[in-house]
């Protein structure tokens, strides 16, 4: 039988140990990034019974605005959202009212109800039939908690417009709109924010 070199025995052991720091090095760095990534998870809105509760001066007066998610189309990625009186179907991918009993938006409109995650400052959003600049961040606070935010706006001859959506999740936390005739007179407005959601914000 061969014998190997002392000098070999040594190379190989350190080798073995050079090759186990690494596998318990990989271990623990697997551990820790499933860990955090389970710990970050973003929930995944719309949800079957999401449901939010905005308050808000419309037109001059209080009103309470609930907004709930009803049901799932697998079929077609879409959900059933009642919105006070007014039922829509929409498209989970696009945001967009596939169907609507009427109301506020029409079919082809996209809903304010969230947008995308991956927006950062300077990127353009549609919602309704208008196209929205994220031009900025707040933190704005609901049911007592500080919520970071992407600020959006958009502006026209007669209108304008201000939303705020929570930057982990996308959801519509508030806004305002204001309209105005042609010898500057408001003619119209309405400014709310969330008062209660079951979305882990």
């Amino acid at each position: 039988m061969k014998q190997i070199p002392k000098e070999e025995v040594g190379k190989m052991k350190r080798k073995l140990i050079v090759l186990g720091i690494a596998a318990i090095v990989s271990v623990t760095i697997s551990l820790t990034t499933v860990s955090t990534l389970s710990a970050h998870k973003k929930p995944e809105i719309p949800f079957v019974g999401m449901s939010m509760t905005y308050y808000a001066n419309a037109y001059g007066n209080f009103v309470s605005r609930p907004v709930t998610v009803l049901k799932y189309y697998p079929e077609t990625n879409s959900v059933l959202l009642r919105d006070g009186s007014d039922w829509m179907t929409i498209d989970v991918a696009t945001r967009e009212v596939l169907w609507t009993s009427g109301g506020f938006y029409n079919v082809g409109d996209a809903v304010e109800y969230w947008i995308p995650t991956n927006v950062r400052i300077g990127s353009h959003v549609k919602i309704g039939s208008l196209e929205v600049e994220v031009i900025g961040s707040a933190v704005l606070s609901v049911e007592g908690k500080s919520v970071d935010c992407w600020q959006l706006y958009t502006t026209s001859s007669n209108m304008q417009d201000t939303w705020y959506y929570e930057k982990r999740t996308g959801l519509w936390i508030a806004a305002s709109w204001v309209m105005w005739d042609g010898d500057g007179t408001p003619l119209n407005s309405w400014g709310g924010h969330l008062a209660s959601t079951d979305v882990n914000l």
